[in-house]
């Protein structure tokens, strides 16, 4: 199985090209890229690969939650390259991608909390089996304190969320990774599987999952 992955839910972008297990990987941390590298990264992809677009299997990309304009973006990339080599589309949760990155730091559960502005959190939680990480329960946009379960203790507390709001700072997770972000090598992964199981989609079904209504709202920016 070969296929192309695309990350774009947040602040960095990410590309990456799926050779049967083997991955290659293009990243750039820097915000407001997504327009300038995504294409780059993908024809770079391919070049070194030697495969062609139209040679892939799939395209899996982030559906999201995540920046609104950000992911538009990304969806926008996916969708000209899939309709243009006829290619289907595998849409995976950037909550659950940024889970998948640290399952590769031996991290079992990972209740994921990333920065969703307006005093809320995008959150989920995640439990590795068989080295990929399932949901738990349903991905929500929230307040900070009511992103914790109950047993908050046996979770690993991911994402910036767990540095940016006090309450979650200071909550009684097993631990923290404040700098987990969603990259498109575990994208990737999680996208091979879900095509392995027959979650493609055909382009113009491409849509972003924002979890909350009013996406367009000018965030306030406050902290709890």
């Amino acid at each position: 199985m070969n296929l192309l992955a695309i990350d774009s839910a947040f602040e960095p972008c990410s590309a990456a090209l799926w050779m049967d297990g083997e991955v290659l990987e293009r990243f750039d941390p820097g915000p407001r890229h997504h327009a300038e590298r995504l294409l780059p990264f993908v024809q770079d992809l391919l070049a070194e690969s030697g495969l062609a677009l139209r040679s892939l299997d799939a395209i899996g990309f982030s559906r999201g939650p995540g920046s609104f304009t950000s992911l538009r973006i990304g969806i926008g990339v996916v969708q000209g390259l899939a309709w243009g080599a006829d290619l289907p589309v595998v849409p995976v949760s950037s909550l659950r991608t940024v889970a998948q990155v640290v399952a590769g730091q031996g991290v079992a559960r990972a209740c994921v909390a990333m920065d969703a502005r307006m005093d809320e959190v995008f959150c989920g939680r995640y439990e590795a089996v068989d080295g990929l990480m399932r949901a738990v329960g349903n991905e929500r946009v929230c307040d900070p304190a009511r992103a914790l379960p109950d047993d908050a203790a046996a979770w690993m507390g991911v994402g910036n969320g767990f540095e940016r709001y006090a309450v979650l700072s200071a909550a009684p997770v097993a631990g923290r990774i404040t700098d987990a972000l969603p990259r498109a090598a575990a994208l990737a992964r999680l996208a091979a599987f879900e095509l392995a199981e027959g979650g493609e989609v055909s382009a113009e079904l491409a849509q972003p999952v924002y979890l909350r209504n009013h996406v367009a709202d000018k965030p306030k920016d406050r902290r709890a």
